[in-house]
């Protein structure tokens, strides 16, 4: 086959006699002598890794995987800590007020377990379950105590949290009283003075705790009346 059938004129063939070769000015790759640099261990690591400087980063990286056995437990992880709440428990269930006032790091855990125990051990008494309305009034008498401490004082640590769960510790008493009320009937004499001697424990714990938190002894008479009331309004499901 001609090759000037297709290609009349023949410009786009250049014999190699025409192709001129410069010489560059870049040195010989050497092969051998890269390898060794880059020498390799038994476990196809490059040596260089091997140095110091690079096992840090290999010891930061492995630190930042843990397995199952390092994580925290899952009480911790939700900010439950069941120490501070047998602590405070134990402290409500003083009437002497010897072991004195735990402030600070309040809680609402400990509190609406109390209230979950108490609607339980209602319906166990008398078939009634009432969580709605327990809870209920926990939340609107904890907002007018808050009212009367704002009023009463600047003090920081008085706050609606703080409230609440001095109110629902305080509230061990009358959680105790409703376990008794279980196995004995409550609704005669007998029962009205245990619940009223619940209800003076109860009360005078909280006040106890409220004058802790603004620093005024002389207040405290005044402080248990109407948590005197608050804790009288829970012992109703009990007595009715």
């Amino acid at each position: 086959m001609n090759s000037n059938q297709y290609y009349p004129e023949n410009t786009y063939f250049v014999s190699d006699d025409n192709l001129n070769f410069h010489p560059g000015s870049y040195s010989n790759y050497d092969q051998t002598t890269n390898l060794q640099n880059y020498s390799f261990d038994n476990y196809s690591q490059p040596s260089q890794l091997n140095q110091p400087g690079a096992g840090q980063w290999q010891n930061n990286s492995s630190t930042n995987f843990t397995g199952e056995e390092d994580e925290p437990p899952l009480l911790e992880e939700l900010g439950i800590d069941v120490n501070k709440i047998i602590t405070r428990l134990l402290h409500s269930l003083d009437p002497t007020g010897k072991c004195g006032v735990v402030l600070g790091d309040y809680d609402v855990i400990g509190p609406i377990a109390l209230y979950l125990t108490y609607t339980s051990l209602l319906l166990l008494a008398g078939g009634k379950l009432m969580f709605s309305y327990i809870y209920g009034l926990a939340v609107l008498t904890s907002v007018c105590m808050y009212g009367l401490l704002w009023a009463m004082t600047d003090s920081p640590e008085v706050t609606l949290t703080s409230t609440f769960s001095v109110l629902g510790y305080s509230f061990t008493p009358v959680v105790l009283v409703s376990l008794l009320a279980v196995f004995v009937n409550l609704k005669n004499i007998f029962g009205g003075i245990i619940v009223l001697a619940a209800v003076i424990w109860s009360s005078s714990n909280a006040a106890r705790v409220f004058v802790a938190m603004f620093g005024n002894s002389d207040q405290k008479y005044l402080m248990a009346y109407p948590c005197a009331i608050i804790c009288g309004l829970y012992t109703l499901f009990i007595l009715y």
